[in-house]
C-alpha cells in the first residue's frame, strides 16, 4: 500500500462499511478495504460491523492460521 494511494474513510463511508460510525480503523485503497484491528476486537466481530463473511476475511488474509489470534495494531484486508 502506498501512503499516496491509502484513503483513510470518512464518517459517511466508514458507516456504510462498519454499520457503526468512524472509528478510523477503516480505510480504502483503491477498490479494497482495509481494517486496522484495535484492542480487544475478534474478527467475527470485525466481519459483522463490516457485514462481511468471516471466511471472506480469512480467505483474503491467509496469513491468519487461527481467527482466535489477532493482533492489536495488526492490518488486514476486508474487501
Amino acid at each position: 500500500m502506498a501512503n499516496d494511494e491509502m484513503k483513510v474513510l470518512n464518517e459517511q463511508e466508514a458507516e456504510v462499511i462498519s454499520g457503526g460510525g468512524a472509528n478510523g480503523n477503516f480505510w480504502q485503497d483503491g477498490s479494497a478495504i482495509y481494517y486496522r484491528i484495535a484492542h480487544r476486537d475478534t474478527l467475527s466481530e470485525i466481519a459483522l460491523r463490516a457485514q462481511v463473511p468471516m471466511s471472506q476475511i480469512l480467505a483474503l488474509n491467509p496469513s491468519i492460521k487461527n481467527p482466535d489470534l489477532i493482533r492489536e495494531g495488526a492490518v488486514i484486508r476486508i474487501r
